[in-house]
């Protein structure tokens, strides 16, 4: 039996949701010092964004992370987050496996680019491994500066759960 990779990546889109909804506006905006300064919503952002990105290339068969919008407001606004969430896991219901060219640079002349040929199954299981490492660290805030209680496995890799579980219950 094959796994579904579109409902991982929905499922933990949305789990952080979930936790987007009932997080003050005041603790999704601030920046904290256990996030080296940074605030939550600038991690929704960021992962959010990767997401989009990978739509926006699904379109045209190309994805570069490096090109995201950067948009403000997803990090400022919660009710944006949560529907550009709602949009994204729409898109994947109906996005269809599809090859894919992934662009970059690892240098500072973006003229040196790198270019490999990706797959959309591949780019998904990418976001969903980013959106768990983010989820990590929003959860050191969201736990040890403002006090919220969330799920055992929120931000916790699939295979680390797996892990836990064969010590804990052999």
């Amino acid at each position: 039996m094959s796994i579904n990779i579109k409902s991982v990546a929905s499922g933990t889109l949305s789990q952080l949701a979930d936790f987007i909804t009932i997080i003050d506006n005041q603790h999704y905006t601030a920046t904290s010092d256990l996030l080296l300064g940074s605030s939550i919503g600038q991690h929704v952002r960021h992962i959010l964004e990767f997401y989009s990105c990978l739509k926006e290339g699904y379109a045209v068969q190309k994805v570069n992370y490096d090109l995201r919008k950067r948009d403000l407001a997803i990090e400022q606004e919660k009710m944006i987050a949560l529907q550009l969430i709602a949009d994204i896991i729409q898109w994947m219901q109906i996005a269809q496996p599809v090859a894919l060219m992934l662009e970059g640079s690892y240098e500072a002349n973006e003229k040196d680019v790198f270019s490999i040929l990706s797959h959309l199954e591949r780019e998904l299981v990418y976001n969903i491994e980013h959106t768990i490492h983010h989820m990590a660290i929003i959860k050191i805030a969201a736990v040890n500066a403002y006090g919220y209680q969330l799920p055992a496995d929120f931000g916790v890799a699939s295979s680390t759960l797996k892990h836990r579980a064969q010590y804990v219950y052999s």
